[in-house]
């Protein structure tokens, strides 16, 4: 027997001799974050934590239906395009604040505001800075939202970027007023929070019928920061842990092989790309300027391999930066099988029959990016891995230093393929390739609110990208879950688990 496998039978001996499930009797859901929630105010923090935590405290004005991409009024009852830079949104009658303040007009209009204010800092802002032109309330109900010029994306940016908050909230210009004492609109209220314990939510018995968004049929909701596995997998057997989620591929087979554990696996927008310096912004006799050589690298790498042993659940190779069924995604672009033999030939043909040696900018899934250089070195090519964190990534690329670097994109949940817009746009620090008609194409798909326009313009610019592998597309993730039996859960198809839609069996 595995050592693993040991420490598993003696956990659910323990598990046996305490009562089974116990939080179900009072009421309250225990969730373990791998990584410690740090600010109640989602407007601060774009982590994952932050996300759940957010969806759960905080409403916008509408939200995406996943099933049909639509936009849905949340805290608007409604919205109408007035033209193409133009929405009016009625807000629903009697909005509380979870201290019970009325939502109004002037709150909404203070919400855009602050967030489109450069000197707030917060984490959300440069997303609508870009289009955002005005908030101005109509009449008691009504906000009128304009944008600088015709943006498809202006209703996706809304409903992930734009939370609302009491007009005053930030007093004085106080970025840090909701860090620790949060006042919000959602299907649950902050009861206490502790940096070192985590966060206790209370139902909002407050909250407004009739929306996109569960009320939530569970009392209270436990977030406990709980970093290592080990313990995570203790507590869930033991009963102090109900649900758990970014859980590792083995440990999440494993505790799904116990019959007191459910194991949901389920994919992510989340795509896994390098960008590769064709324009020669670090180097401009750079080998990745060559077409030939980084159509070598695409052929190089045993992506189906990475996908099975590596990624394993739900995780699916891709061959575009995008997701098959996200608009705009669904067309047919060059696949570069993987063909050592013709990557050695390309590299031969571009003057380069030894290989050559590059640096690789990673900053997460270490192994995936070990296999991937051990792929290239296969052809010949030494990719000399510089793992870092991604704070140094991000310098290293707005200083055009990086030859070529790794990104893990999530697209906000957003199923457009603008939302990648910026590894393509010009004057954006992520587009190594500088190819004026793809930035033209892109530029223009997202100055259209015509869908049949933008469809065929992402077209163009996605079959160009990969004709020229500019990128080097390698798969899309997969999200383990695992929570015990008396619980009900089902994987979001946008990868942001909703607490508020888990209920008791």
């Amino acid at each position: 027997m595995s050592v693993k496998a040991v420490l598993l039978a003696s956990a659910l001996a323990l598990s046996t001799a305490l009562p089974a499930f116990a939080d179900q009797s009072n009421d309250t859901l225990v969730a373990a974050f791998n990584k410690e929630v740090q600010t109640l105010d989602g407007l601060y923090s774009t982590s994952r934590e932050n996300l759940i935590l957010s969806y759960l405290t905080s409403d916008q004005l509408v939200e995406i239906n996943l099933e049909t991409g639509e936009y849905e009024g949340a805290l608007a009852e409604s919205y109408t395009w007035v033209d193409d830079r133009t929405i009016d949104f009625t807000l629903r009658k009697g909005l509380t604040f979870h201290d019970g303040a009325p939502v109004t007009v002037e709150d909404i209009v203070y919400s855009f505001d602050w967030i489109a204010d450069k000197d707030s800092k917060t984490r959300r802002g440069a997303f609508i800075r870009g289009w955002f032109e005005s908030a101005v309330a109509t009449d008691d109900r009504t906000v009128r939202i304009t944008a600088k010029n015709p943006y498809p994306l202006m209703l996706r940016d809304i409903a992930v970027f734009v939370l609302t908050r009491k007009a005053g909230s930030y007093a004085d210009g106080n970025p840090d007023a909701l860090t620790q004492n949060f006042n919000g609109t959602g299907p649950y209220k902050v009861a206490s929070f502790d940096m070192g314990a985590g966060v206790t939510l209370e139902r909002f018995d407050g909250y407004y019928s009739g929306g996109p968004k569960a009320a939530g049929s569970i009392e209270n909701i436990v977030v406990r920061p709980i970093p290592d596995w080990g313990t995570v997998t203790a507590e869930l057997l033991s009963g102090g842990v109900n649900w758990s989620f970014n859980v590792p591929d083995d440990t999440a087979k494993d505790l799904g092989n116990l019959p007191m554990v459910d194991h949901t696996t389920g994919v992510s927008t989340r795509v896994s790309f390098f960008v590769l310096d064709a324009a020669g912004v670090s180097d401009p006799e750079g080998p990745l300027t060559n077409k030939l050589v980084r159509q070598a690298l695409n052929h190089a790498v045993n992506r189906e391999e990475i996908v099975e042993f590596l990624v394993g659940g739900s995780g699916q190779v891709i061959h575009s930066t995008c997701n098959l069924g996200m608009f705009g995604c669904d067309v047919d672009v060059t696949e570069y099988d993987y063909d050592p033999e013709r990557a050695k030939a390309l590299l031969a043909e571009a003057g380069y029959p030894d290989g050559f040696e590059f640096e690789l900018t990673t900053y997460r899934e270490r192994p995936i990016m070990e296999a991937v250089a051990a792929d290239l070195a296969e052809v010949g090519v030494t990719a000399k891995i510089n793992h870092v964190k991604l704070s140094a990534l991000s310098k290293a690329r707005a200083e055009g230093q990086l030859e070529a670097f790794q990104n893990a994109w999530g697209f906000y949940a957003t199923p457009d393929v603008g939302a990648i817009s910026n590894y393509y746009l010009e004057g954006s620090n992520r587009n190594l390739n500088h190819d004026a008609e793809v930035q033209s194409w892109f530029k223009a798909a997202l100055e259209t609110v015509d869908q049949d326009e933008r469809a065929a313009l992402y077209e163009k610019a996605l079959k160009k990208v990969t004709d020229e592998a500019y990128l080097l597309p390698i798969f899309q993730y997969s999200q383990n879950y695992v929570h015990s039996v008396d619980v009900t859960f089902d994987a979001p198809m946008d990868g942001l688990p909703r607490l508020n839609e888990m209920s008791w069996k």
